[in-house]
């Protein structure tokens, strides 16, 4: 009887740690949506601000004082 019980509490730990390595997990990738929704909005306020400075260029037909894009 005594392995039957020691067996029980092996699986009842196996149970308890795979529930909070499943917990883990989950946390993970609620942490990454975040992420994920807090780029895709700096995105489009980054996308909006280049339609708006374009949009008042073109309408002034002159060109930005300093470089908007680091890259150009």
């Amino acid at each position: 009887m005594g392995l039957v019980g020691e067996q029980e509490q092996l699986l009842k730990k196996k149970a308890e740690y795979i529930e909070k390595l499943k917990n883990k997990i989950a946390l993970v990738h609620k942490s990454a949506e975040e992420k994920r929704a807090t780029t895709g909005a700096k995105r489009g306020e980054y996308l909006l601000t280049a339609e708006q400075m374009a949009t008042k260029c073109q309408a002034t037909g002159s060109s930005p004082k300093k470089p908007f894009l680091g890259c150009l």
